[in-house]
Order: structure tokens, then C-alpha cells, then sequence
């Protein structure tokens, strides 16, 4: 197993994680525990205002009996794969390298040969889709990250290092970044267990592999079977395996990470009966998953955690970036190289090629172009550039601003990673107090915005039968206005549910201060006994376990850009909390204001 050794850090990026730790260093330590068992239960695009106790009664219950972590975000950008990342290791993005869900990374691999390494090629020509084993493995091969996709270890990886069990169940993709050498496990050990869509260590007996639900985006009740059938694996050999390895003193690592509500909230959108209907198939899984834990007795050993990794908005409206930038003359076409946009759903990531802008000059006009572009329109949230590779130290406040005007630096929320980082984030805009009325149903009207303008398209969502907040702008080729998603920069994006139960956490206590999807495995860590490993910058979640420990003052920042064009004057704010030396990002706004004898 290759330790994820952070040699690469630069002095600056090693000082920047000792700060970070130096509140948490000193934290209040916990007795080993032999034998303890952890589950980390992953609802995807879960919304905490969603838990209720006639759609979710298992998951309400379990809140109220033991820890609510109220006040619980997503890591930035809101997608799959950097809060995966962000569960698995406690790093944030710039130091898992795991920036989005889609990644370009022509720009940085160099191909041996076109035939000796074709698969290379197709990941270096465009955009890479992450949920995907496949895709994953050859990016962690040795021709390219060479065992570094994910440059933080992963708390699993620990576990299986130290003599314990691990268990990863679950969806494709955000499942391999627990374990970044599942594909390599072969033969897989005895104390392991992979099964994801497109993987599994060991291979699946023949009965087990007839067993498994074909799963089609067109049939959504199939989401749902499929879910079901990872949690009957949870409980007929994750569950006993775990108890073995407890009752001989060795800690167990289970993660269950469920396609729902988050696949069927996409196509359906939030509020239909079908998203209504996963909430309800997720909780009865959670049902199933305590049920056994009390039949096989393991209730007094385990600590069950249930988290969504990301929030969920309904798409006001499609915007094709890549195309706009090229109905205005900035991208050369539809297939350039020049410029490359991954999308994102809620956010695009923007590549400028160093073959076409080989001077820091010529990238520095080319992405003011873009951002005053973009940053005029309606449909713009805040955006995000990365510093110039000249640029050693902080030319303002923290990094707080960006190296183009009217942006935040990528140092700001921690996505800045030296190699991976792209020129720009673009997070769309979301309108936190619009509902979808008007928006979900097959009846309303769908607009996308191109090239060629503002235009109608079919509105494929399902009909609503509850209103829900939070309407946001979105590139999606596939999804239409009264959909979901998410990755924007939004309140209900960066909002996540989390709750635990278990003999180290505490009962009936509802935990106000702010909490992130990047602190859950610094307590999974200190609760198995664990070392905290380079990177891993969140903190221990020590006032919601038994005995609570001291709390301390919580801090509220506004970071504000400030961009004039095109008559009007553009302010953006970003929201953020401060606690422990951790920052929260709480929301965005952006308030477009015509100046004095503009129209």
C-alpha cells in the first residue's frame, strides 16, 4: 500500500496546514477503543430540510436520539466528488487534487506515445468524467499520478493498514476515492470488501452478480433497487465480517454510499412523488441497516454516521459557457483546444491552453475577457481564478481576491491546488429564496441560453406535488429548467445533513456550531485511534462526543469583489463562518446595481 506522502507540498502550503492544526493539535483525546465498528452512511444530495417524520421517520428518529449536526456544509464546489474526497480523507480540495466531478487534465499529463498509451490520450483530449472506477484507476496508473489521484490518505486505507476490516458499498466513483487501489486489490485481502456499479473486490460470486437490479435513469425505480441491493450486501456480509473483526479487537470500517435521493432529484427534481419516493426507499435502508446492527448486537460497538455530501437546487435555466464564449469571440469554436470548459452542473471549471496564451500577459487579458463577460450576465455567480505561477506570496488580505479583477482567489475556500487547479471556477448563479413553482413540471416552459441566444427546450421534469426553495442557474446539456442540481456556490447547496449515533457520540443533542463534510474523517480518526496524515485539514468534531469537550468563539467574514462594466456595478459576497481556525462557506451573492445615467 503506497502511503500518500506529502513531499510535494511547498514550505508555505506545510506552514499553512500547521496553522490549521495548531487548534486541534492539543484536542482532548479520546481512550482507545479496541473493537469499535464505524459506519459512514452516504445519502447523496440530501437536504437537511427534507428530513422529516412522515418521509424519512428512521433518519428523523435517529437524529433526535442522537447527535444533529445543524449547522453542516459541503465542501466547494457542491459535487460528488470533491465532498467524496473531502469524507474519505479530511483534506479539502487543494490538497486532494479532487476539484470536481469533471477535470481536464491535458495540461498537465504528458502522453508517452498515442499507441503505447491510448487510453491516456482519450483522458488528456477532454474533460474526464470522475464517477467512473475506470476512468479513476487509469488516472492512478502509473503513467499518470502514479498512485497520487487522491493526495491525501484516505482514512480506509489506514484501517486496512493497521489490521481492520473495510467494507466500501456503494456508487461508482465517489466509492473508489475511499480506497484509490481498489482495482489493484487482486487477490483481495480477507479482511476487505469492495462492490461498487462498476467494480468489485473480490469479484461477485455468479449468485450475487445474477442479483443486481440493471439500474436505468429511465426506469427510476430501478435507482432505488439498486441501493437496496448494496445494503443487503451492507447486511448479509459487511455486518458479520465487521463483528468478527470487532470480537478479536480490530476496528471495522464500513462505508455505504446510496445513489439516492440525489440521481432521481436530477431527472424528477425536488418536490415530485419520485423524489419523495427515494427519500423514503433510502430511509427504509437505514431501517434495515439498525435493524441488524441489533440483531448481531453490535449496537454498543458502533457509531453510525449519516451524511449527504452536497445540497440540491432546481434548474432555473441551462447556460451552454462554452458556447457563449464562443458566440463571443473568445473561444475560437465548439471543439477548441484554446479554451476548455468542464461542466459541472452548478459550476464550470475554465482551462486556458498555454499553447495558444503561452505569456502570463496573454492568459491574464484572455481570462478578463471572460470574466467581465460572464460576470455581466444574469446568471453568474461568484468566480474564482488561481494565482499566476509567478505569483510566490499573498498580493492582498489572505489571498482573498483574485488574481483577475472582480474575482476570489481559489486560496479563499482551499480549491487551489498547485497542478490540478483550473484558470477559473465559474459557479452559476442561485436565487436562494425562489421556489420551484413555475419551474417542475412538464407543463412549465425550459429555457437554455447559447450562442444563439435565449431559446425554449422540453421541460423534462416530473410534475410537483411540493414546493421547495432554491432555484439556481446551471450548465447541463442533459438536464432541463424544474430538474436538479447542484455545484454552485448556493445556501442550499453548500447545506448538508449529518447526523450520528453511538457509544462515542452524544445523545439527544443538537449541535449548533458549524460543522463540514471535511471533519468527519478527523473524528473517525480520533475514534479509531488513527494518526492524522498531511493534508487532512478538518477538525475533530469533539463538542458532539462523550464527554463533550470545551467550545469555543465563532467568527462571521464577508469577502467582497467589486467589478464596473458595462454600466452597472457588480458586488459579490461570499459568507463564511470561522470556527477553530476552520472556514464554513455559508452562501454567495450578487448584486448587479446600474450606475448613476446608465439605462
Amino acid at each position: 500500500m503506497k502511503l500518500k506522502c506529502r513531499t510535494r507540498l511547498s514550505s508555505a502550503a506545510i506552514f499553512f496546514v500547521a496553522v490549521l492544526f495548531s487548534g486541534t493539535a492539543l484536542a482532548r483525546a479520546i481512550p482507545k477503543r479496541d473493537g469499535r465498528v464505524c459506519i459512514v452512511m452516504v445519502w447523496d444530495g440530501l437536504r437537511p430540510d427534507l428530513v422529516n417524520e412522515r418521509d424519512t421517520p428512521n433518519l428523523f428518529s435517529l437524529e433526535h436520539e442522537g447527535v444533529l449536526f445543524s449547522h453542516h456544509h459541503a465542501v466547494f464546489p457542491t459535487i460528488t466528488m470533491v465532498n467524496a474526497a473531502a469524507l474519505a480523507t479530511g483534506g479539502k480540495p487543494g490538497y486532494t487534487g479532487i476539484l470536481d466531478d469533471a477535470m481536464y487534465f491535458r495540461p498537465l499529463i504528458r502522453v508517452k506515445t498515442k499507441n503505447e498509451q491510448q487510453h491516456s490520450m482519450v483522458l488528456a483530449d477532454s474533460p474526464v468524467n470522475l464517477e467512473n472506477s475506470a476512468n479513476l484507476a487509469a488516472l492512478n496508473s502509473s503513467v499518470m499520478f502514479n498512485g497520487y489521484l487522491v493526495g491525501v490518505e484516505g482514512v480506509a486505507q489506514q484501517v486496512l493498514r493497521k489490521g481492520g476490516y473495510v467494507a466500501i458499498i456503494g456508487k461508482q466513483g465517489p466509492t473508489f476515492l475511499f480506497d484509490d487501489e481498489a482495482d489493484q486489490r487482486q487477490p483481495a485481502p480477507s479482511d476487505y470488501l469492495f462492490v461498487a456499479d462498476d467494480l468489485a473486490r473480490p469479484k461477485l460470486s455468479d449468485a450475487m452478480a445474477a442479483s443486481k437490479p440493471l439500474m436505468r435513469l429511465g426506469d427510476l425505480q430501478s435507482v432505488s433497487d439498486r441501493d437496496q441491493w448494496f445494503a443487503q450486501i451492507l447486511i448479509s456480509r459487511a455486518l458479520p465480517a465487521a463483528r468478527a473483526a470487532s470480537l478479536k479487537g480490530h476496528s471495522a470500517l464500513i462505508v455505504f454510499w446510496q445513489h439516492n435521493p440525489d440521481l432521481v432529484q436530477h431527472v424528477a427534481g425536488l418536490g415530485t412523488q419520485p423524489a419523495l419516493n427515494a427519500l423514503r426507499q433510502c430511509d427504509a435502508n437505514l431501517g434495515r441497516i439498525r435493524a441488524a446492527l441489533a440483531r448481531l448486537g453490535l449496537v454498543h460497538r458502533t457509531d453510525l454516521i449519516v451524511v449527504s455530501d452536497h445540497g440540491f437546487a432546481t434548474i432555473r435555466m441551462s447556460v451552454s459557457l462554452a458556447d457563449l464564449l464562443v458566440g463571443a469571440g473568445i473561444k475560437k469554436s465548439a471543439t477548441s483546444h484554446d479554451i476548455v470548459v468542464a461542466r459541472n452542473g452548478g459550476n464550470d471549471l475554465v482551462y486556458l491552453s498555454r499553447e495558444t496564451f503561452p505569456s502570463e500577459e496573454a492568459r491574464r487579458a484572455t481570462l478578463a475577457r471572460i470574466v467581465d463577460f460572464a460576470a455581466a450576465q444574469e446568471w453568474c455567480g461568484p468566480i474564482f481564478s488561481r494565482k499566476p505561477a509567478t505569483q510566490t506570496s499573498a498580493t492582498n488580505r489572505q489571498n482573498r481576491l483574485g488574481w483577475i479583477p472582480g474575482t476570489f482567489a481559489q486560496e479563499a475556500l482551499g480549491v487551489y491546488n498547485a497542478e490540478r487547479s483550473p484558470d477559473l471556477i465559474v459557479s452559476f448563479r442561485e436565487i436562494t429564496d425562489l421556489d420551484n413553482r413555475g419551474l417542475t413540471g412538464p407543463g412549465n416552459p425550459a429555457f437554455v441560453v447559447g450562442s444563439g441566444g435565449q431559446g425554449l427546450r422540453q421541460n423534462a421534469s416530473f410534475p410537483l406535488v411540493t414546493p421547495v426553495p432554491g432555484a439556481v442557474y446551471a450548465d447541463s446539456r442533459s438536464l432541463s429548467t424544474g430538474q436538479g442540481t447542484h455545484g454552485a456556490a448556493g445556501a442550499h447547496e453548500l447545506q448538508a445533513f449529518c447526523a450520528a449515533i453511538g457509544p462515542d457520540f452524544r445523545r439527544h443533542f443538537n449541535d449548533p456550531l458549524p460543522s463540514g463534510n471535511a471533519d468527519l474523517a478527523p473524528t473517525i480518526r480520533q475514534l479509531l485511534d488513527l494518526a492524522t496524515p498531511a493534508g487532512a485539514t478538518g477538525r475533530v468534531l469533539e463538542e458532539a462526543l462523550a464527554p463533550p469537550a470545551e467550545t469555543g468563539p465563532i467568527h462571521q467574514e464577508i469577502l467582497t469583489s467589486y467589478l464596473v462594466l458595462q454600466g452597472q456595478e457588480i458586488l459579490t459576497k461570499l459568507r463564511l463562518t470561522n470556527y477553530k481556525g476552520q472556514d464554513y462557506f455559508e452562501d454567495s451573492s450578487v448584486t448587479r446595481t446600474p450606475l448613476n445615467g446608465s439605462p
